[in-house]
């Protein structure tokens, strides 16, 4: 079993040492859970998510502004809003980890659950949101079961936070560029490697792959792992039973290498973020795109949607290396809203627990799928008529197993920054054995 880590450890002792103002009023039995009716006067809320205000492609942004004007304009002289998105994962997670350390904390985040947000819910920093999930029913029911599993933690009774988003890891193909080279819509990695060689003899560029953003090769690793080992594999990593230095993820890591190698992710992988990656994608400039079901709705409110219009976007499963594990995938619920109790009031926290209901009923999620049509945590209830989207469904519908990012599942709170930012080394030169080995290095200094 791992230990806490000696960061994490530090952070929690530095929070200990922080007074926390009316939390005990919000558990006691005779608390009132009823947010809808209860009276607020002048409450300031600070939130922190990830979207991006006056986006032209994002609809989902679009659709939570809209909602926070909305919900303050409801609400005005009783709670106001304040958004602290920062759009730039790397930037927000730092910011975030900053604010708890000082105690200065948004009254409202998103994460994804796991180790990243663990070591909170054990220090009594967030809100178990059970009695009020109680007290409104319809608000819980509305939540589909797989993805309670961010806010469920080993060891600890409770729920702790809200679920809005879900995906999955999908392959995106342009049609018309696969029937120019005679390649097939792949399902094995093999297939997609001989896809990718018929389209270099073509001229065509198979992908333009980005890891600017440092997610997308973390991302990568998980699916293929779970499509290559099964997903006992999460598992296997998180209690040391196989290691990231091992033989099965470095031959994870050697498939990757041997695509950059062969010139068929391009040669500004580090230079390029997804949203140019998915640009490209869509100006026809390279024929695959790996990346989460979000995109059905991104690629239906892009700026270039000549190839969604003419139903030229093909998805599939990202292939598979075992077929024994072709329909384990990567995916479940995602972003997940988490409501603070460190120095908030009993006020704030009702007041905050009132707008994210605001923001995650049905009825809410099927507005914002109307402004994103992709997957989501709730039961949307809506038909948007998004091609993507139905054979999206279709394909997850037949899933038999599914699994979070690897990082998520292990008890080391640096595995998720260490990873990705050891993974971009393949786009260097490191070899694939280099690359496993600083992984495990930079993760035991935190053992």
């Amino acid at each position: 079993m791992k230990r806490l880590k000696k960061a994490a450890a530090i952070c929690l002792a530095g929070f200990t040492a922080l007074s926390t103002v009316g939390v005990t009023g919000v558990y006691a039995e005779e608390a009132n859970y009823d947010v809808d009716n209860m009276e607020f006067e002048n409450v300031e809320l600070r939130v922190a998510f990830r979207f991006t205000r006056d986006s032209e492609i994002d609809g989902q942004a679009k659709w939570y502004y809209e909602m926070v004007d909305q919900f303050n304009q409801e609400n005005e002289g009783r709670i106001h809003v304040t958004d602290e998105s920062i759009s730039t994962e790397s930037d927000y997670l730092e910011k975030l980890t900053t604010d708890f350390a000082s105690g200065d904390v948004p009254n409202a985040f998103v994460e994804y659950g796991g180790s990243r947000v663990k070591e909170y819910v054990e220090a009594g920093y967030l809100l178990d949101l059970t009695s009020y999930l109680e007290k409104y029913p319809d608000w819980k029911d509305g939540v589909q079961e797989f993805a309670w599993a961010t806010t469920e933690f080993d060891g600890v009774e409770g729920t702790y936070g809200i679920p809005w988003s879900a995906y999955q890891l999908c392959l995106y193909y342009n049609k018309d560029l696969l029937e120019a080279a005679g390649a097939q819509e792949p399902e094995s990695w093999d297939d997609l490697v001989d896809a990718c060689g018929k389209l270099k003899e073509a001229g065509i560029q198979p992908f333009n792959y980005s890891d600017k953003d440092n997610y997308h090769y973390e991302h990568l690793i998980g699916v293929l792992a779970l499509k290559a080992y099964g997903p006992e594999i999460a598992e296997e990593l998180a209690s040391d039973a196989e290691s990231y230095n091992g033989e099965k993820m470095v031959a994870i890591y050697q498939k990757m290498k041997d695509m950059i190698d062969a010139g068929y992710w391009g040669d500004a992988i580090l230079s390029t973020d997804v949203a140019t990656e998915r640009s490209m994608f869509e100006a026809g400039q390279a024929a695959f795109f790996i990346d989460g079901t979000w995109n059905c709705g991104t690629f239906q409110n892009g700026s270039d949607r000549t190839l969604f219009d003419a139903e030229k976007i093909g998805v599939t499963r990202v292939p598979y290396i075992d077929e024994a594990y072709k329909t384990v995938e990567m995916g479940g619920g995602s972003d997940t809203y988490y409501i603070t109790t460190l120095n908030q009031s009993e006020e704030e926290i009702a007041a905050t627990v009132k707008f994210i209901k605001y923001l995650t009923t049905v009825n809410a999620i099927n507005q914002m799928c109307e402004y994103s049509p992709t997957t989501y945590a709730e039961k949307v209830t809506i038909d948007t008529g998004n091609y993507l989207l139905n054979d999206v469904n279709v394909i997850m519908a037949e899933n038999t197993d599914s699994r979070l990012n690897l990082p998520n599942y292990d008890t080391n709170s640096s595995a998720t920054d260490t990873i990705r930012n050891s993974l971009q080394a393949l786009a260097t030169g490191a070899s694939a054995q280099e690359v496993g080995d600083n992984i495990v290095d930079k993760m035991s200094a935190y053992e």
